[in-house]
């Protein structure tokens, strides 16, 4: 009787402790998600300047690869997606292209990538 209240107790112990690891595991989960939400969304803020077109062209390569690096930190595969797509937005805007038709279809392709980035963080 003894022995059994012991591997009662043993067990429950033990349960009590992988449910508390969980609780930790879904609460850093959640923090990581957050971070890389704020980061993502700040990230897809980039905006065309036409008074610089290299630069602008530089700056909308280099804010699709940092995008690209938090997707491929993204557990959560929606988010890792809604990355990508604000990823290849932003990457999808080249020099030649800087017109005011073309960046006007361009801001709204990428408001729709924004808007889903944003869906995704919710």
């Amino acid at each position: 009787m003894r022995h059994r209240l012991i591997t009662a107790l043993s067990a429950a112990a033990l349960l009590g402790a992988l449910t508390a690891c969980q609780a930790v595991q879904d609460a850093s989960n959640a923090a990581d998600k957050t971070s890389i939400c704020l980061e993502a969304l700040r990230l897809a803020n980039f905006s065309p300047s036409t008074q610089n077109l290299e630069q602008t062209a530089e700056d909308a390569k280099k804010t699709s690869e940092d995008l690209t690096g938090l997707a491929e930190r993204a557990a959560d595969t929606t988010l890792r997606e809604a990355i990508n797509g604000m990823a290849e937005q932003v990457q999808s805007l080249s020099v030649p292209n800087l017109d005011p038709t073309t960046v006007t279809s361009w801001a709204q392709q990428k408001l729709n990538a924004f808007n889903t980035l944003a869906q995704a963080c919710a």
